[in-house]
């Protein structure tokens, strides 16, 4: 029988892949049948993902990449065209968060974030869109937040950005329909996931709040999501079982947002 998601000989690029959600994602991508390349500034921890792949018979390669530098997107197009020679997969799952709040101090933390998350994933989406417009398909996957959804006085930088993506994904989805191409772009909003990220958050306010239970309590709508149960969504929206599917912002939360 065949599976219900199949990817055999597509390309798809993971970016932030080392680790928590990306790696999730590459991996399952993997598992049904797609070539991955893992990029994430981390090159060894990207490598160890891919062989981790490799070992149980996937297709994956891995790249140290700064997701900030143009030169690295082109420089990857080159590399991904004498290779492939198509891209029909892009995830911008890369992302960092820095603790802040409104005031003059808070513009370091604002540029760094925004060019990880923001930049990294415009850059991202230029150098697949080059690939997929020639080709008139693909899907795009950004990785928003539900931070995105309210006002978050401990981490404004990192709500705005992850707003900003949902933003730019919308966008691109309609400009991308109104050319008449099957080029889907689509974002996922994690709700409290189980990365290094969330442990930022215990680390900071687990003594504040009282404990981690509590922390979960207002973090999360019970518990953290594994790291597998948001990939699934994405593998869903990056395959041809999403094909109507674009243009959408989905919060995978577990109704914390609701």
């Amino acid at each position: 029988m065949k599976p219900w998601i199949d990817l055999t000989g597509q390309v798809a690029l993971v970016t932030g892949s080392a680790a928590g959600i990306g790696r999730a994602t590459a991996s399952g991508l993997a598992e049904r049948g797609a070539s991955v390349v893992l990029l994430d500034r981390d090159g060894a921890g990207a490598e160890a993902a891919a062989e981790a792949i490799r070992s149980v018979g996937g297709q994956a390669e891995a790249r140290a990449h700064d997701v900030t530098s143009a030169k690295e997107w082109d420089a990857l197009a080159q590399w991904v065209a004498e290779k492939w020679g198509r891209l029909d997969i892009l995830v911008n799952s890369a992302g960092i968060a820095r603790f802040d709040r409104v005031d003059e101090e808070m513009f370091d933390n604002y540029r760094e974030v925004f060019a990880v998350n923001v930049e990294g994933s415009l850059l991202g989406m230029t150098m697949a869109l080059k690939f997929m417009r020639a080709a008139r398909i693909g899907a795009i996957v950004n990785v928003s937040s539900t931070a995105a959804l309210k006002g978050n006085p401990a981490m404004a930088n990192y709500g705005a950005s992850k707003a900003a993506i949902a933003h730019f994904t919308r966008s691109a989805a309609l400009e991308l329909n109104r050319a008449g191409l099957d080029v889907r772009v689509n974002a996922v909003m994690p709700g409290f996931t189980d990365t290094a990220m969330a442990q930022q958050v215990h680390d900071r306010f687990d003594d504040k709040l009282g404990g981690r239970d509590a922390t979960m309590k207002v973090f999360s709508s019970g518990r953290a999501a594994e790291p597998e149960e948001i990939a699934n969504m994405i593998i869903f929206l990056a395959s041809g079982r999403a094909s109507f599917v674009s243009g959408s912002v989905i919060a995978v939360d577990r109704a914390q947002s609701a």
